[in-house]
């Protein structure tokens, strides 16, 4: 069982009642104060708790769907990485601000053998245009994990054993000085996930995700330029790895989200 990014140190306190036991949970949630969720390509599953406002769970089971389907054409893109993510069955748990000690323990004992990853519904799809939208990043961090590593870990792992293309990207940007993620929690496995994201995002264009200096390249013309291997992995020709548009929360093919309440 692996739980990614949780927020147990800097969450926000609770609102009233929101981890306590629902009457009605939902069963394919991994904790029992689970009320709502949405199911995405019958693959990644969404879960969000009483105080999680419908909208906010709607926008990230559709940018989960933009990340599968990036041409929006109604298909996942890579067939392949669908039917690893319904292998590992991924699950976003989603909070009004956090999750924190007991409550994770609660969510890690049901999780069994599925990557779960979490998102707070106040820093997703923020009202400001100017502020950032945290669940391009949770959710593609969830199907890096739960999909594009299992599938090709020559190309995508994290781990330093398995000497993929990615890991020698990371290393590539670290030896340039063209990326530093300073924070003391995260592995090396960690910072190339992290790397890979602002990569991507750099890629195509997200340009408040790149607007701190973690990442020094900022569009995608620089990045070929700069960091021509962590490139080369976004357009490599043997895998469908999103290359068309930011998902921005608006999927047009509301038949491959299933909503539950």
């Amino acid at each position: 069982m692996r739980l990614y990014c949780i927020g147990a140190i800097f969450a926000l306190p609770a609102l009233a009642g929101e981890f306590s036991p629902a009457q009605n949970p939902r069963p394919e949630c991994p904790a029992d104060f689970f009320v709502k969720s949405a199911v995405v390509f019958d693959a990644l599953t969404i879960c969000g708790t009483k105080s999680v406002p419908d909208d906010k769970l709607s926008h990230a089971a559709q940018v989960a769907a933009q990340w599968l389907d990036n041409d929006q054409n109604g298909r996942v893109d890579e067939p392949r990485l669908l039917a690893k993510l319904r292998d590992n069955r991924p699950v976003l748990v989603m909070s009004a601000r956090g999750f924190r000690g007991r409550v994770i323990d609660k969510i890690m004992d049901r999780l069994d053998e599925r990557i779960g990853q979490d998102l707070a519904a106040d820093e997703t799809a923020p009202a400001r245009r100017d502020e950032r939208d945290a669940s391009q990043e949770e959710i593609h961090h969830l199907i890096v994990n739960a999909g594009w590593i299992p599938l090709a870990p020559q190309l995508f792992s994290d781990r330093r054993a398995k000497g993929s293309a990615l890991f020698a990207a990371w290393q590539e940007a670290e030896s340039k000085r063209l990326y530093d993620y300073n924070d003391w929690t995260c592995d090396d496995s960690c910072k190339v996930v992290e790397f890979f994201y602002l990569a991507t995002a750099a890629y195509l264009g997200s340009a408040i995700d790149v607007a701190h200096d973690e990442l020094r390249v900022k569009t995608r013309a620089a990045l070929k330029q700069k960091l021509p291997q962590v490139a080369a992995v976004i357009e490599i020709k043997d895998y469908a790895y999103p290359r068309q548009m930011w998902p921005n929360g608006r999927y047009p093919h509301a038949k491959n989200i299933k909503f539950s309440n």
